[in-house]
């Protein structure tokens, strides 16, 4: 009997969820030991932590398999984040499955109360935290609560629409899944070709169309905002999340094995909608009009209301500047220029070599 399955079988006698987590990572030896840091000071450890270095040029390898809150390393090929999400996702063998950017920071209790909600609402297929933002030199993290409320939302799609449109997004690294729910969508569920913040909108939207979404409405991370990150570059950020918005609207529509229902659905489009509605506002903002304009007309083409009246105004020079074009959305010392790329594949063989460190 393998070690994996061996550790599966003592799990499940004792009642305890196997947990996973899969750390995504890009020239990111800089910040990644203080994340590692941040996943070994958890009060309910993770059964197995993978970092998947995706053709770093630096020691980020080097690192993370000297961490010891690490059981894998995957170094693979430059393929862009979404392909080193489904490299570590298709190694995974928790349970429950949670994902983290190498820049980002938990709370200690973060994983304790995830798993707490995700025991409690055995028909929730994901769970995600709020956050608080630090900008990055500028800034050190607070420091964490001591005493952090319980309180959830459980949402079905409509209702996820709504939170998800207001106030912070749903990120990735505050984000966990049931993984039998990720087999569901297949062994690599990201779709290889979205790049930074795409993604992340297209998971979680997906997923709430499938079942209920746990929401834990206090903070339980630090979000590093820096402008090295995957969406330093907001006007980048705003046209990769599109082809994801699009890809999340049709997959809603077509995948009738997901058993996704006519309500759920139109939510999803709906939201798919409001986030390409809010990406062609920045892109008008940094002073590409046409292609914002272009983008508006593509929302209303997938039947967004709203991306009609905001097209009509933005003919209106005052209305434009007032009403319709969004001029940033971070704060400028933690913006990127436009045109710098991060973590554009190179190469998106998908060749990878594993180096296992630790213990599995």
């Amino acid at each position: 009997m393998g070690y994996s399955l061996l550790w599966g079988v003592v799990a499940f006698s004792k009642g305890r969820m196997r947990v996973s987590v899969v750390i995504p990572a890009y020239n990111a030896s800089s910040l990644l030991g203080e994340t590692l840091d941040s996943v070994s000071a958890q009060l309910r450890a993770p059964d197995e932590v993978i970092v998947v270095d995706d053709g770093s040029v630096d020691d980020t390898a080097r690192i993370a398999a000297e961490h010891p809150a690490v059981t894998r390393v995957i170094s693979r090929k430059n393929g862009g984040i979404a392909v080193a999400r489904n490299d570590g996702i298709e190694r995974s063998t928790g349970e429950l499955l949670f994902l983290l950017d190498a820049d980002d920071l938990w709370h200690p209790i973060f994983l304790q109360r995830m798993v707490e909600v995700m025991e409690a609402n055995p028909d929730a297929l994901s769970a995600f935290a709020r956050f608080n933002c630090f900008c990055h030199p500028a800034e050190p993290p607070s420091a964490f609560e001591k005493t952090v409320p319980a309180d959830l939302v459980k949402h079905d799609a409509p209702s996820f629409s709504l939170a998800a449109n207001r106030g912070l997004p749903i990120l990735p690294s505050f984000f966990g899944v049931r993984l039998e729910a990720l087999r569901r969508l297949g062994r690599r569920p990201y779709i290889e070709g979205h790049l930074g913040g795409g993604e992340a909108a297209y998971l979680p939207g997906l997923l709430v169309a499938m079942g209920p979404l746990i929401e834990h409405k206090a903070p339980l991370g630090q979000y590093r905002m820096h402008a090295s990150a995957v969406t330093g570059d907001e006007v980048d950020a705003a046209r990769t999340m599109v082809p994801a918005l699009v890809d999340l609207y049709q997959e809603v529509s077509s995948r009738q094995e997901l058993g996704i229902d006519d309500v759920s659905r139109k939510a999803i489009q709906t939201f798919a909608c409001d986030w390409i509605r809010k990406c062609a506002r920045r892109l008008g903002g940094a002073g590409h009009r046409a292609e914002a304009r272009r983008l508006m007309a593509k929302g209303v083409a997938m039947g967004d209301p709203r991306a009609a009246g905001f097209l009509a105004a933005s003919l209106v020079p005052m209305l434009a500047s007032r009403r319709v074009w969004v001029s940033a959305w971070r704060p400028e010392s933690v913006r990127r220029a436009e045109g710098t790329p991060f973590w554009n594949p190179d190469d998106a063989s998908p060749e990878s070599t594993d180096e296992v460190v630790g213990r599995i």
